[in-house]
Formats: C-alpha cells, structure tokens, sequence
C-alpha cells in the first residue's frame, strides 16, 4: 500500500492538547495495532506546535477519514491538517527493524 504523511498544527491553547493528549494516543495506539499506522510524533521547534503522521492505507481519503475520528479533531485541538502521498527512498530496513514487535 502507498504510505501518506498527515500533518497537524495544534492549538495554542497547551492546557487543551495535554489534556487531550492520552485519548489522542489510545487512538493513535490502536491505528498503530492494525497496521495503518506507521509512525506519530510531535514535530520540535521551530514552529508552531505540529504533529507528523505516517500511515499505509490504500488511500489519502482513508487518511482524512481516521483524521476525521481523532479524539484531537473532536476536541478541537487540531486547527490545521494536511495529507501528502509520502515515498520512503532511504531507511525502509530501520524502519522495519522497528515495527517488529519484541519477543
């Protein structure tokens, strides 16, 4: 499947995302256990307070439609998203080397 890269731009309101935060990642968690997502993060300064996404799913509408259920949607955290197609060209092997669940 083709992977997508989701940014967010949060709120200013810090209060807001830190209380928002642990749904926000239960819901992340689950994306992660079904394999749609790859990686999540918060992107460091500078720059406004941003996350960055990486998911592999068939579609970049699929991406809106999980963006779509984020608990950080829902509680007005994100105030701007967007959806890229995303080609990994270095760094496939790390990345699977990560993904693979401890014994």
């Amino acid at each position: 499947m083709p992977l997508f890269a989701l940014t967010y731009r949060y709120t200013d309101d810090a209060d807001l995302v830190t209380k928002s935060r642990p749904e926000h990642r239960a819901y992340l968690r689950t994306l992660a256990e079904s394999g749609e997502l790859v990686l999540a993060g918060p992107l460091g300064e500078p720059g406004p307070a941003s996350g960055l996404l990486i998911f592999d799913v068939a579609s970049a509408a699929r991406v809106e439609e999980l963006a779509d259920n984020d608990p950080f949607k829902a509680r007005g955290v994100i105030k701007e998203r967007s959806v890229r197609p995303w080609t990994l060209s270095i760094g496939e092997r790390r990345i699977r080397r990560c993904a693979t669940p401890a014994p």
